[in-house]
């Protein structure tokens, strides 16, 4: 899990995890179904996030998104 980010993904990676999932599931979706979502996601999360952020130690990297937490945490 160290090397979790939340950047956003690649054309490549997007295009891979839509069909992976379209073939899955038998649909046809979209990347911008996926995105809406996301998008929906963080907003309605970002100030139980920041409670979290402050409270538990952990910290993300502004640059690369990278999440850090010390090992004791992980265990």
């Amino acid at each position: 899990m160290n090397n979790y980010t939340l950047k956003n993904s690649t054309a490549i990676c997007r295009e891979s995890m839509v069909e992976k999932f379209n073939h899955a599931f038998n649909m046809n979706i979209s990347y911008g179904f996926f995105k809406n979502k996301l998008d929906e996601f963080k907003k309605k999360n970002y100030k139980r996030w920041k409670t979290l952020m402050n409270s538990t130690g952990i910290s993300v990297d502004s640059a690369t998104s990278m999440i850090y937490a010390s090992d004791a945490w992980w265990n």
